[in-house]
């Protein structure tokens, strides 16, 4: 049985100068690398690949590219120029190799089928690594503007507000739940007010989730208060028959902090 890693070893210096010198002088990126730098990068993708051509399926050469790319992505490597360097390292890859079994015509066609599936699996693995940096972007944003968008204020010693704006749904549930708890331990917070005048519509979920995050403030020591019902939202909590047993509410944020100033023995009065 042909062992074609063992091959790549006997000719792994001429292959891997051969890759070198097209990098540099293909890509402006490794032409201003150092040598050795370049080397040590063309050697950590090139065995994986000579160590799949022995295997049933690939496997070490697309997890390397998934990974790098990956990498790459961070640091703002445009897609099409990562995907230059493997074309042209996996092209020169499967030229020696047919030349070194020159006198193999089995071994060339094989070197040839399965080197191109290997490409094709590494190509695949490149777009893996992108998406997935892209889909953290992503989801780092969605979760930087639900934290803008439901910013927790102290107003006073032991009261916290948090305005609620835009539709809520289970993932902004979450991270609002993930917020306040942490936010309630911070400030060591007596009283939590939620404020839903910007929140447009209120319905069965929406309306549990306020239960569970009152229900989770409780087990945190806290009383909630929920203020900014309008006559249209109450009309639908009674439609749907949706019980808030167990939350104070308050017509506006001001009786809110009213109500809250007064469970702590204060109050709010004119000079």
């Amino acid at each position: 049985m042909t062992n074609y890693y063992q091959m790549f070893k006997q000719h792994e210096e001429v292959i891997v100068d051969r890759v070198i010198n097209a990098l540099q002088s293909q890509i402006p990126t490794y032409g201003s690398m150092p040598r050795d730098d370049v080397r040590k990068r063309v050697i950590a993708g090139l065995d994986p690949y000579a160590r799949d051509l022995d295997n049933d399926k690939p496997q070490a050469f697309p997890d390397y590219w998934r990974q790098t790319s990956y990498v790459r992505a961070q640091q703002g490597i445009p897609i099409g120029a990562f995907l230059e360097v493997l074309l042209v390292s996996t092209d020169i890859m499967i030229k020696s190799l047919r030349e070194a079994y020159s006198d193999s015509p089995d071994d060339q066609i094989n070197v040839i089928e399965k080197g191109h599936q290997i490409t094709t699996a590494a190509i695949a693995a490149v777009y893996e690594g992108f998406q997935q940096h892209k889909d953290e972007i992503i989801s780092s944003q969605t979760y930087a503007l639900a934290e803008v968008s439901s910013p927790i204020v102290p107003v006073y010693e032991g009261v916290l507000v948090l305005p609620l704006i835009g539709s809520i749904d289970s993932m902004r549930a979450g991270q609002i739940m993930e917020s306040l708890l942490e936010s309630i331990n911070t400030y060591s917070a007596d009283v939590v007010i939620l404020d839903i005048t910007g929140v447009p519509v209120i319905d069965t979920g929406v309306a549990n989730y306020l239960l569970q995050a009152a229900r989770a403030a409780r087990l945190l020591g806290s009383t909630v208060v929920l203020v900014g019902i309008g006559a249209e939202i109450a009309q639908t909590i009674v439609q749907l028959g949706i019980d808030l047993t167990g939350i104070i509410t308050r017509a506006n944020l001001q009786s809110g902090i009213e109500y809250a100033l007064d469970l702590q023995g204060l109050a709010i009065r004119p000079r």
